[in-house]
C-alpha cells in the first residue's frame, strides 16, 4: 500500500506540473483569450521599452530561491513628558521559493530561525511604467525592550542601559503602494527588483506613488516590570493604537550599469501622508489626525545575463506619527540574497 500510494502521488504531482506550465490561464482563473487581451494591453500601454537602454524580457517564467533577513523596530514616545521606549523583535531568517510569470511575482518563505511569531505575505506587480506592492505582516510576541529614555526610578535617578523581554504587544501591518515611473522607456525598475529585464545603459527616473497602509498595535501595560510600571507616563500606557495612513511619495531611482550584466540600484522616495489615528488608553479614548512624513528606500546589486541571475537587495519602510500626546515611529525592512533563472522563451 505504501508503494502504491507513493506512485499515485508522484503521477499526480507530475500531472499538476504539466498542467501548470501548459495551461497557466487555469491557475489565474482566466481564459486564454482574456490573458492574451491583458498581455496586449500591458505590452502596448505599460511595458514599452527603448531597446538601446533596456533588454526586454525574453522569457515567460522566472524561478528563484531567496534568503531573507528581516528587521523592525517600534519607538513610542510622549514629547510632553520626554519619555520613550523602543521595541524590537528578534530578527527573522527565512528561505523562500518564488515564481514570476511575466509581471507577477509570487512566493512562499519558510522561517528557519527560532523566531516563529511573525506572519509575512507579499505580492508585487512590475511593468516598465507602473508597479504595485501589497504586504501583510503580523506578530503576536517575541519583542524586546531595547532602549528607554526619560524614566526616573524611586531614588530620582534616570534608568539607563535597560533591556528586557517584552511579550505584552502584538502588531499588525498591511498596505498597498502604487507608483509610476516617469522615464519608463529607458529606465527599468524590473531590471533591479524582478530580474525579468536587463538594463544596458545607466539611467535614472523620478517616481510618483500613492500609498495606503494600516498599522495596529495592541499592548498590555501590565507586562512592564516594576521599575517601569511606576515611572512610565500614562500616555504610554495605551491598550490599542490603530492608524490609517494615506500618503503621496515622490522620489528618484537610478540604475548604474558598472560592468557587463552587473547592475546597482538606489531608490529613495520620501512621502507626505495623512493619518487618522485611534488611541485607546487605559481610562480614555482619543481620536487624532495629522500630517506626517514617511520614507521608502530600496537598494540592489545584481548580476543578470538574461538567463541566470544572482543578487542582493535591501528594502526599508519607515512610518511616523507625531502628536503632542504620543508619537510613534515604526520601521521594517528586509535584506534579500537571491538566485534564479528564467524559463520558456516567448
Amino acid at each position: 500500500m505504501a508503494i502504491l500510494s507513493f506512485a499515485i502521488i508522484s503521477i499526480y504531482a507530475q500531472e499538476n506540473k504539466k498542467w501548470y506550465f501548459e495551461y497557466p490561464e487555469k491557475i489565474v482563473g482566466l481564459t486564454q483569450h482574456s490573458i492574451s487581451k491583458t498581455e496586449d494591453f500591458i505590452d502596448k500601454y505599460l511595458d514599452q521599452k527603448d531597446s538601446l537602454y533596456v533588454n526586454p524580457n525574453k522569457y515567460k517564467l522566472t524561478l528563484m530561491a531567496q534568503y531573507t533577513n528581516g528587521y523592525e523596530y517600534y519607538r513610542f514616545s510622549t514629547p510632553k513628558n520626554k519619555q520613550n521606549f523602543t521595541l524590537s523583535p528578534d530578527n527573522s531568517d527565512k528561505l523562500g521559493i518564488y515564481i514570476g510569470w511575466k509581471w507577477l511575482f509570487l512566493g512562499w518563505a519558510f522561517d528557519i530561525s527560532e523566531n516563529r511569531a511573525e506572519k509575512d505575505w507579499n505580492l508585487s506587480f512590475y511593468t516598465s511604467k507602473v508597479g504595485v506592492d501589497i504586504f501583510y505582516r503580523a506578530r503576536d510576541n517575541g519583542f524586546n525592550i531595547t532602549g528607554i529614555k526619560g524614566f526616573i526610578d524611586a531614588t530620582g535617578n534616570e534608568i539607563k542601559n535597560f533591556s528586557r523581554r517584552f511579550d505584552g504587544i502584538s502588531v499588525q501591518q498591511k498596505g498597498i503602494n502604487v507608483y509610476y515611473i516617469f522615464n519608463n522607456k529607458r529606465f527599468s525598475y524590473p531590471a533591479a527588483y524582478s530580474q525579468t529585464t536587463t538594463q544596458r545603459i545607466s539611467c535614472g527616473s523620478f517616481i510618483l506613488g500613492i500609498n495606503y497602509s494600516e498599522q495596529s498595535f495592541k499592548m498590555d501595560p501590565s507586562y512592564f516590570d516594576g521599575h517601569l510600571q511606576n515611572a512610565i507616563s500614562s500616555s504610554l500606557k495605551f491598550n490599542k493604537v490603530k492608524y490609517k495612513d494615506f500618503c503621496i511619495n515622490f522620489g528618484y531611482t537610478y540604475n548604474w550599469v558598472f560592468a557587463k550584466n552587473l547592475l546597482a540600484n538606489i531608490s529613495l522616495t520620501p512621502a507626505i501622508g495623512y493619518k487618522g489615528t485611534s488611541l485607546k488608553f487605559e481610562n480614555s479614548k482619543n481620536f487624532m489626525k495629522n500630517i506626517n512624513f514617511d520614507f521608502i528606500s530600496r537598494a540592489a546589486l545584481l548580476y543578470n545575463n538574461s538567463r541566470y541571475f544572482i543578487g542582493l537587495s535591501i528594502i526599508s519602510h519607515t512610518y511616523s506619527y507625531r502628536k503632542k500626546e504620543l508619537s510613534i515611529i515604526n520601521s521594517f525592512g528586509t535584506i534579500n540574497l537571491y538566485a534564479g533563472f528564467n524559463l520558456f522563451k516567448k
